[in-house]
């Protein structure tokens, strides 16, 4: 197989969540259309190669060291994705705005979807490297990019009337996101201590999905 056709591979196999949650939204008459679910994981994917490219300004830490580690997980990669996860939103945002009201739930549903479409390209980066990783992440990063998402899209939502409300939830995302990495890099923890933490993220995330207070 070519080096394409695995990379294809890759980006199929790092896609099951996203084919999951169309499924689902379908099944449950979303009013997430299948325009809005194309534009969030568009969103998401543009979000990646912003934080991609912004890590490269970045010094890469030295190794051994507490600092290092900390730095890594929690400023070069959870603070800086959140930061490039704002930019793909925001440009969402500006789109959704020309054609309806943001709600909650309508937002915490793009949210989600964005946060899918940033795991599965970022999950095909990582299976190029070492295949092995990508089922492990896929149903571990998924869930954890989407509960930021969600995180990050509800304080861009709130920012205007309630920034300090705003503040702690895009910080919360960024401590989950950085928490979820150390699990995984640190030779010191379990690594399996990232599917709770992923998860619990997500399922605090849920009941977004039933709210509809209306925002301009």
């Amino acid at each position: 197989m070519t080096g394409i056709g695995i990379l294809l591979l890759l980006i199929i196999t790092a896609a099951i969540p996203v084919i999951i949650v169309f499924i689902w939204f379908k099944a449950a008459k979303s009013p997430v259309t299948i325009p809005w679910f194309l534009a969030s994981l568009t969103a998401g994917v543009f979000s990646i190669f912003v934080a991609v490219l912004t890590q490269r300004l970045f010094p890469t830490p030295g190794i051994g060291s507490l600092w290092a580690l900390l730095f890594g997980v929690f400023i070069r990669v959870a603070l800086v994705e959140e930061i490039s996860r704002v930019a793909g939103l925001l440009i969402l945002f500006h789109m959704v705005k020309q054609h309806r009201k943001m709600d909650t739930s309508f937002c915490a549903a793009l949210g989600f979807v964005s946060g899918l479409g940033f795991a599965v390209m970022e999950n095909a980066i990582y299976g190029v490297s070492n295949i092995s990783l990508i089922l492990f992440r896929g149903f571990t990063a998924a869930p954890l990019h989407a509960a930021c998402a969600i995180r990050v899209c509800m304080a861009l939502l709130v920012a205007r009337n309630e920034p300090v409300r705003a503040l702690f939830l895009f910080i919360s995302a960024v401590l989950i996101h950085g928490a979820y990495n150390l699990m995984i890099v640190s030779p010191a923890l379990p690594s399996w201590l990232a599917i709770p933490i992923a998860y619990a993220a997500l399922f605090t995330s849920i009941h977004y999905f039933t709210k509809t207070t209306n925002k301009d």
